[in-house]
């Protein structure tokens, strides 16, 4: 599953984006999406603290605490497309510098044409980058491609038959065994146990 996180002031600005992204989405991917949107810090930072992988950012720096709950989850989430959602009220130097490295910019007021262009720019960088995801573990299931980039990768177990990814507070589970997976994997990735990587 293909996560899209979006952080915007108001829900009025958000819908025709979210239609935006699941056009794009459709004929990107054949992956399930999910679309979390907050209008508030607390609930973006409640989120990120138990999401373990978000590959798409939608992030509207005018909201009050954004730009430095922006900088914290970019040192987590380096490897998720950012676009960025400003207007002229901010200066473009607090957001497009070496801690947030945005791929795209959309600025307010939005109109559809503007939209869409950005939005069809930053699909085409993050679909390059999947197909490039070499220190990424990838994930296949009966409901999508799941791509865990692996310095996220808290540790590999196997049981009940399958292999189970923990990345923070979720699992994922997939068939394979330890010995082949042990052979793929980086040699930052120890045995430990019989059951776990």
């Amino acid at each position: 599953m293909i996560t899209s996180l979006t952080l915007l002031k108001k829900k009025g600005e958000y819908e025709p984006l979210l239609r935006t992204l699941r056009r794009f989405a459709a004929v990107y991917t054949d992956e399930m999406w999910s679309y979390p949107f907050f209008q508030s810090i607390s609930e973006t930072e409640r989120f990120l603290e138990t999401e373990p992988v978000v590959d798409l950012v939608n992030w509207d720096v005018t909201i009050d605490g954004a730009l430095a709950l922006l900088e914290k989850m970019r040192s987590q989430c380096q490897k998720a497309c950012l676009m960025i959602i400003a207007d002229m009220s901010i200066s473009p130097m607090q957001y497009l510098k070496p801690g947030i490295l945005p791929e795209a910019l959309l600025l307010k007021p939005i109109n559809s044409d503007d939209m869409e262009n950005v939005v069809r720019a930053l699909f085409e960088v993050f679909i390059r980058r999947m197909d490039d995801q070499e220190d990424a573990f990838l994930v296949e299931t009966r409901e999508g491609k799941q791509y865990i980039p692996m310095e996220q990768i808290d540790y590999f177990e196997a049981k009940e038959k399958k292999v189970f990814v923990r990345v923070k507070s979720c699992e994922y589970g997939f068939y394979d065994t330890l010995d082949t997976l042990e052979k793929r994997l980086p040699s930052g990735f120890i045995r430990c146990h019989r059951s776990y990587i």
